[in-house]
């Protein structure tokens, strides 16, 4: 793999031109294979015990590890085989911010989006594309055939973010879509009006039915408090209409409320087993796949 020095800022990245030849460039920058499907099944070689939760298959729970410990936990086996798979990209109105000399959320979900679909695909495994926002659709379902990566990226160059929309429904959306178990891929900034509750109680229900379930979370360093901004007004792009006069630069709880909002979502999904990422704009796409790749080790 090339060394972090070697990848292109985000912003550099853009100028590269269209999607393809920015996945194309992305992917090459990392050379890595992520086939192996973490799904279980009976039948197949063990690979470990997880707590049980409501909706597992209750033929997998080990009662002899119960006996020994008088708490519930489910056998999970590895299963090798070409896989379906959803990318959900966020495109509610909030994912077009960006700050000065930066890309927008939307654009940096996009890259995203479009470096995993080639990486995917090139598997052998078929993928397809959702949006949540102003107008949630299932714009392609998951294939593998030649030409199909044109198809997806040609729908990413197209989205525009707009409007308000959860990403619950969305998951709920593909989880209704898909005919077999599978992987469900979510770009989102998670700006969730009821704290993510609908959004953990969605992700949860399609990992218990067996789904591997990916959340990236992107923000730009100053929605993180990374970089706080200085004194202005401040709204919600989903609720024009309500500027609020801030300075986040000096607001000591700034950075904890922040912190505690997405804490708070990110603990609610590793419970249900849920693959968090948190990341930023500012990363080279690279870095935020490597990023990746260390959550699924455990690193």
């Amino acid at each position: 793999m090339s060394a972090a020095s070697d990848f292109l800022p985000p912003k550099l990245l853009e100028r590269l031109g269209g999607l393809d030849l920015i996945a194309r460039t992305v992917v090459s920058g990392y050379q890595t294979g992520i086939h192996k499907s973490p799904h279980r099944g009976a039948g197949e070689d063990f690979a470990k015990h997880r707590d049980y939760q409501q909706g597992d298959d209750v033929r997998y729970l080990d009662w002899k590890l119960y006996a020994r410990t008088d708490r519930l936990h489910v056998r999970e086996f590895e299963e090798r085989s070409n896989l379906q798979a959803y990318l959900v990209v966020d495109t509610s109105a909030s994912m077009d911010y960006a700050e000065p000399g930066g890309v927008t959320k939307s654009r940096y979900a996009a890259f995203l989006a479009a470096a995993l679909a080639h990486l995917m695909l090139r598997s052998g495994d078929a993928v397809g594309l959702a949006l949540s926002g102003a107008d949630p659709r299932l714009l392609l379902p998951p294939r593998s055939r030649r030409g199909h990566l044109h198809d997806l990226l040609l729908h990413l160059e197209r989205a525009k973010p707009a409007g308000t929309g959860a990403a619950a429904d969305a998951l709920d959306r593909v989880g209704g879509a898909m005919k077999r178990r599978g992987r469900v891929i979510l770009i989102s900034d998670l700006l969730e009006d009821d704290g993510g509750d609908a959004l953990i109680a969605s992700a949860g229900r399609l990992r218990a039915r067996g789904d591997e379930v990916i959340i990236l979370r992107v923000l730009t360093p100053a929605e993180s408090g990374e970089r706080a901004p200085g004194a202005g007004l401040f709204f919600d792009p989903e609720k024009p209409g309500r500027e609020l006069p801030a300075t986040p630069e000096s607001d000591a709880g700034y950075v904890r409320r922040v912190t505690a909002y997405y804490d708070s979502i990110a603990d609610r999904l590793r419970e249900r087993g849920v693959e968090y990422v948190p990341l930023s704009t500012a990363q080279p796409v690279e870095e935020a796949l490597v990023a990746w790749a260390n959550v699924r080790r455990g690193a």
